[in-house]
C-alpha cells in the first residue's frame, strides 16, 4: 500500500518560526515501521518546501497516488492547518484513507472529530499505524485495531488503548533517507546541519505545564546505549539535538553512551535537555560530554521563585538553576535557560526576570507565556477561565488567560524582556569565534543570519503581539 505522511506548514502568529526547524522524527519513526511491512511511503513536510506548500502537497498526492494519507500534529497551534489539510487531501484530491497522529491528537483528539478522518491515533503510533494501515489494505474493520479513535456517522468511537512498548530497542531506525530532499532545511538557531536523536521517551517528572508524562503515560523508557550508537552512527549531520525531555535521567546510562562514543571516536556537537538538579548532583556528566561535543544545554528554569516553581510542579529550586548554570559556564557550554511568565505578571516580576538574567549574564534566554495547553493539568484546572479559545493564539507567546497588566502593558513588558536579553547578549568569547568560524565554513549562509535577526526584531517589538490580538478580536 502508498502511504503518504505529512508535516504541516506552521501558520502561527509569532511563535518561533524562524528560528528552528527541526525534522520530523514522528513521522519518520512510523515510516520505518511501515517500511519493514513492505509499503510504500514518501515523507513531504510542507515546512521546509520551497514552493506554495498547497501545491506541493498536491503534487505529491497526483504523482505517488497514496491509497492513505497521515498527518502530524504535535502541536496545539497546528490545529486547523491539519484539519483544512485533511479536507483537501479527502475532498478535492480524492485520497481515501485519511489519519492524524501526534502530541495534541491524541490527548485531545475530540478536535479531529470530522467525517473527512477515518482514524485518530492516539499515543504511539509505530505498531498502531502498521496495523491501522493493515486495516485499511484488507477492508478490515477499524475496530480491531487497538490504539486508534475512528470516525463513525459523526461519532468517535475510541478503541481500546494499546500497551506501551516495554522494549524500544526493537524499533526500527527512523527512516530519515524519506527526508533527505528537506534536511538541508533543518537547523536550531544558529545550528544548521541538523539531525535529531531520540535516546529515551517520556518523563519521571509530572510538571502541571507539560503533555509529555500525560502522552506516555508517566512512564520513562530508554534506549541501550548500544542502540543510540549504532543510530549516531547513521547521521550525517554534524549538529545532533537529543529530542529526550532529559537526556541525564539515567545518569548510568549517559555515562555509558558517553564512553562507547569516546571508544567509538564518534564526535559530534551536541545540544540536549537537562534538568538542573541532576546537573548538580553530578556535574561529572557535563566534563564528560563536554569532551564529546556537547556544545549546548536547553534548561527549564521555568521561575526565579521556588514558590511559583511549587505551584507548577517543577520539583526543582532556583538555587540548582544558577548552580547548574555555572557548571555548564564553568565547563564552556552554552546554556539555553528557559523561561515562564505567568499572566499575572507585574512590572515589578518582569524587572525581577530580567535582572536575573542578567546578573547570570545568560547568552540565551527564551521567555514563554503560560499557556495551559490541552492535554496539561493545567488546562483541565484552568479551562473554563481561557479567555481566547482560538488555537492560533496558544505559540506560548500570547496570554490565553487574563492578565493582571493590560494587554498592551503586559506585551510591551514581554517584548522587552528579549529585546533588553539580547541586546546585549551575553555571548562568551567562545560562542563569537564559533559563530565567525561557521559563518566562514559555509556551513551557515548570511541569509540565514538575518533571517535570525528578522525573528528576534519580530518578538522583540511590542506592535507584533498588540497587532495578533487586534487581528484575534476581529476573528
Amino acid at each position: 500500500m502508498k502511504i503518504l505522511l505529512v508535516q504541516p506548514n506552521n501558520t502561527s502568529v509569532i511563535g518561533l518560526n524562524n528560528v528552528s526547524l527541526i525534522e520530523p522524527t514522528g513521522l519518520e519513526a512510523i515510516a520505518g515501521s511501515l517500511l519493514r511491512d513492505g509499503h510504500a511511503v514518501k515523507i513531504a513536510d510542507l515546512r521546509a518546501v520551497d514552493c506554495d506548500p498547497d501545491n506541493y502537497l498536491e503534487n505529491s498526492v497526483k504523482e505517488f497516488k497514496p491509497e492513505a494519507v497521515g498527518f502530524s500534529c504535535s502541536f496545539t497551534p497546528d490545529v486547523y492547518r491539519t484539519i483544512e489539510l485533511a479536507k483537501k487531501v479527502k475532498n478535492e484530491l480524492g485520497v481515501r484513507y485519511v489519519f492524524v497522529g501526534g502530541h495534541h491528537v491524541s490527548v485531545y483528539p475530540l478536535d479531529f472529530n470530522i467525517k473527512e478522518i477515518d482514524a485518530v491515533v492516539v499515543g504511539e503510533g509505530e505498531y498502531t499505524v502498521r496495523e491501522l494501515v493493515g486495516a485499511f489494505s484488507s477492508n478490515s474493520p477499524l475496530s480491531n485495531v487497538k490504539g486508534i479513535i475512528y470516525n463513525q456517522n459523526g461519532s468517535q468511537i475510541k478503541n481500546p488503548p494499546r500497551e506501551l512498548l516495554k522494549n524500544i530497542d526493537g524499533l526500527p531506525f527512523f527512516a530519515r533517507h524519506l527526508t533527505e530532499e528537506f534536511r538541508k532545511k533543518y537547523y536550531l538557531g544558529i545550528r544548521t546541519s541538523l539531525a535529531c536523536l531520540e535516546t529515551a521517551r517520556g518523563c519521571p517528572f509530572k510538571c502541571d505545564f507539560c503533555s509529555v508524562w500525560n502522552f506516555y503515560g508517566g512512564s520513562y523508557r530508554s534506549k541501550s546505549p548500544e542502540r543510540v550508537v549504532a543510530e549516531l552512527k547513521e547521521i550525517k549531520e554534524d549538529y545532533v539535538l537529543v529530542t529526550d525531555d532529559n537526556f541525564f535521567s539515567d545518569v548510568k546510562r549517559a555515562k555509558k553512551i558517553g564512553e562507547l562514543l569516546k571508544k567509538e571516536k564518534i564526535y559530534k556537537l551536541y545540544t540536549i535537555q537537562a534538568r538542573s538538579d541532576t546537573i548538580v548532583k553530578h556535574p561529572e556528566l557535563i566534563s564528560q560530554w563536554k569532551e564529546l561535543g556537547l556544545s549546548n544545554i536547553f534548561i527549564g528554569f521555568e521561575s526565579i521563585d521556588d514558590e511559583k516553581l511549587s505551584t507548577i510542579n517543577k520539583s526543582n529550586s532556583s538555587l540548582n538553576n544558577e548552580k547548574a548554570y555555572y557548571i555548564a559556564k564553568k565547563n564552556n557550554v552554552a546554556v539555553t535557560a528557559s523561561f515562564i511568565v505567568s499572566p499575572d505578571f507585574t512590572k515589578l516580576d518582569f524587572k525581577k526576570l530580567i535582572d536575573f538574567v542578567k546578573r547570570l549574564k545568560i547568552s540565551v534566554p527564551v521567555f514563554s507565556v503560560l499557556t495551559p495547553l490541552p492535554g496539561t493539568k493545567l488546562y483541565n484546572e484552568l479551562k473554563d477561565k481561557l479567555t481566547v479559545k482560538n488555537y492560533t493564539y496558544y505559540d506560548l507567546f500570547h496570554p490565553v488567560l487574563e492578565t493582571f497588566l493590560s494587554k498592551n502593558d503586559f506585551f510591551k513588558e514581554f517584548s522587552n524582556l528579549y529585546r533588553t536579553s539580547y541586546k546585549s547578549l551575553n555571548l562568551r568569547a567562545n560562542d563569537i569565534l564559533f559563530v565567525i568560524k561557521y559563518m566562514l565554513s559555509g556551513k551557515m549562509p548570511l541569509n540565514h543570519m538575518f533571517k535570525l535577526k528578522k525573528s528576534m526584531r519580530c518578538i522583540s517589538t511590542p506592535e507584533t503581539y498588540i497587532n495578533s490580538l487586534l487581528l484575534e478580536s476581529k476573528n
